[in-house]
């Protein structure tokens, strides 16, 4: 009896855990490789695949997939942000039409896809973009008066007539900073200006080939010429492929002769 009860004992202990407990899955999301998969797997809708002229699903996510690896960060790291910036994804490409914001999305990483990066500078050391810094923590490049360098930084907002000379010290909304304290935007079509920082968002500074300094103008409306973007109040200029020239528009529709198909089929 003794002799059995040790036997029972001992291969109960060198069970498995597994036999006991399931075993959790593994997140989809903790790498690079995987979160491409599953932004893959979002974007290539029925829709999609259709306006897009892609062979079948798996086509296009093989060629999503690829995209993605390119437009990520390197130092990638899965969070919370992770799973929205893929639901994000898949409302995006749900109907076969994109709205500005939702090409900001899936083309510059616009919340709530801007926040998956580790960096590769610690806060208060100098960066260029966003995801030079740690982003998944809350860290963003914070640029003074209009510069292409900042350092990283959690933003502090303070409001009008505040001091916003600390680093990571930036203005509300309703202001900008002129390197000390927070103050008005300058007035649309009389405002002075040399950037588009000085001017409310809804306007750009617009400067005189010949000219150093310009005013602030409202961004142009839609079915307006544009050859950027930022020209328009959509922030969305739709070009043909090989024009340089196109008008303000809402959406973008999916197309077979639409250049952001090549990466969905």
């Amino acid at each position: 009896m003794t002799k059995s009860l040790i036997s029972l004992l001992l291969l109960a202990a060198a069970l498995p855990l597994g036999c006991s407990a399931e075993k959790e899955d593994p997140d989809p999301l903790a790498t690079r490789t995987g979160l491409c998969q599953q932004w893959a797997q979002a974007a290539c809708s029925q829709a999609v695949v259709d306006a897009c002229n892609a062979n079948n699903a798996d086509d296009c996510q093989a060629s999503q997939a690829a995209y993605c690896l390119g437009v990520v960060p390197k130092n990638y790291r899965s969070s919370k942000y992770a799973h929205d910036c893929v639901t994000a994804v898949g409302d995006a490409y749900a109907d076969g039409d994109l709205t500005a914001n939702e090409l900001q999305v899936v083309t510059r990483l616009a919340a709530p896809c801007d926040k998956l990066s580790t960096g590769t500078s610690a806060n208060g050391d100098d960066c260029e973009e966003n995801d030079d810094c740690a982003t998944v923590d809350d860290s963003i490049c914070i640029k003074k008066l209009g510069a292409a360098k900042g350092v990283c930084g959690v933003p502090e907002e303070v409001g009008a007539g505040e001091a916003c000379d600390g680093d990571a010290q930036v203005c509300d909304a309703d202001h900008y900073c002129n390197g000390e304290n927070c103050v008005a935007y300058k007035k649309t079509d009389t405002g002075t200006c040399d950037a588009d920082y000085v001017c409310k968002p809804a306007d750009r500074c617009v400067i005189p080939t010949d000219a150093t300094s310009g005013t602030c103008q409202a961004r142009m409306p839609l079915s307006q010429a544009c050859t950027s973007d930022d020209d328009c109040q959509s922030r969305y200029c739709a070009i043909a492929q090989g024009d340089t020239e196109g008008k303000c528009a809402s959406k973008l529709r999916l197309g077979i002769n639409e250049p952001l198909c090549e990466n969905l089929r």
